[in-house]
């Protein structure tokens, strides 16, 4: 198995973090391979799909995310990394 962890810097609030992941990357239609299932605990995402599973931790002034790619998401991790920075670091 492989694994993607990143944490991106961001000067919005948590609130503004969650309505933006809410609004804008679960809405995508690529992220559903990644995040087909999703619920919010508080304020962390457990999100799983086909590629893999994980949390988006939003914190004060950072989004922690950690996700095990499944064999498949393995196989397509340096594009799902790539993806995932571009969408987050829309956050700074």
């Amino acid at each position: 198995m492989s694994r993607i962890q990143l944490t991106v810097e961001t000067t919005k609030s948590v609130a503004e973090c969650r309505a933006f992941i809410n609004d804008q990357i679960l809405t995508r239609p690529e992220a559903q391979m990644l995040l087909n299932e999703a619920e919010w605990i508080g304020d962390t995402l457990h999100a799983s799909g086909s590629l893999g599973s994980g949390t988006i931790d939003l914190l004060p002034g950072k989004v922690v995310i950690d996700i095990e790619l499944s064999m498949f998401g393995a196989a397509a991790k340096g594009r799902i990394e790539e993806a995932l920075n571009e969408q987050f670091n829309k956050l700074h």
